[in-house]
């Protein structure tokens, strides 16, 4: 169970710190070699309460992770759309301007005065009922704008854009809140996993080193947190062996 939980999740890529990622990667490999050789170490009492007490507590990094990772992915979202939205409203906006300093309008000219980044200024409702004036506009003023580049394509396109963050904008912050959450979570349970691991399995897996070898072999190899920084090139840090996290 643990195994399928965590093997969809993408480390390193959402709030996760990089030093959790990093663990998560080397627990993720635990797992597999616990589940390889279940059948070297299932008749250990203590070991087989240690492995379960793991498993669970991976369960749960799992399930929070995959919480977290789907509030993230729903602000990526709609910062994404809120980024179209811009560009749409600013170009109808820049051809109206452009249109009023031909015309001399300095009424109209006023009107959609924006720079290319003040149109996503302010509060999401701020910036939905600007885009909505500009479309507003640019609809009165449709038959003087099409030398600048304006139609009703365009338009129909502005107004999609527009829906479609409305749509995101609207949506209760309970995601967001399960996000926070959901990290929260992730510092004990991360602290649970390690407490097993260093303090029970490390402990024990030494008394299968006669029977079993290539077992403790892949089971300390496993334990060795791999450190890699983000994005960038990957900087290979085993940390001491004698110290897993």
């Amino acid at each position: 169970m643990a195994r399928e939980l965590l093997q969809h999740l993408p480390a390193g890529k959402t709030k996760m710190e990089i030093k959790q990622s990093n663990r998560l990667r080397s627990y993720k490999a635990v797992t597999v070699v616990l589940e390889n050789y279940e059948a070297t170490w299932s008749a250990h009492v203590g070991f087989s309460k240690a492995v379960t007490e793991f498993n669970d507590v991976m369960v749960d990094i799992g399930k929070q992770a995959q919480i977290q990772l789907e509030s993230e992915q729903a602000s990526e979202e709609k910062l994404s759309l809120l980024k179209a939205l811009g560009v749409a409203a600013y170009e109808v906006s820049a051809a109206i301007h452009a249109y009023a300093v031909e015309v001399s309008d300095l009424a109209l000219e006023a009107r959609v005065d924006y720079s290319r980044s003040a149109i996503t200024l302010g509060k999401e409702d701020q910036v939905i009922s600007r885009c909505w004036a500009i479309h507003a506009l640019a609809t009165q003023q449709l038959a003087n704008l099409a030398d600048n580049g304006i139609t009703t394509a365009r338009l129909t396109a502005l107004k999609k854009k527009i829906e479609a963050f409305e749509v995101v904008q609207s949506k209760p912050r309970n995601r967001v809140n399960k996000g926070t959450a959901a990290t929260q979570a992730l510092e004990t349970l991360f602290r649970d996993a390690s407490t097993v691991l260093r303090k029970r399995l490390d402990k024990l897996v030494t008394q299968f080193t006669e029977a079993a070898p290539a077992f403790v072999k892949e089971y300390e190899a496993a334990r060795v947190i791999v450190d890699i920084h983000g994005p960038a090139k990957a900087k290979v840090t085993p940390t001491p062996a004698s110290q897993p996290a």
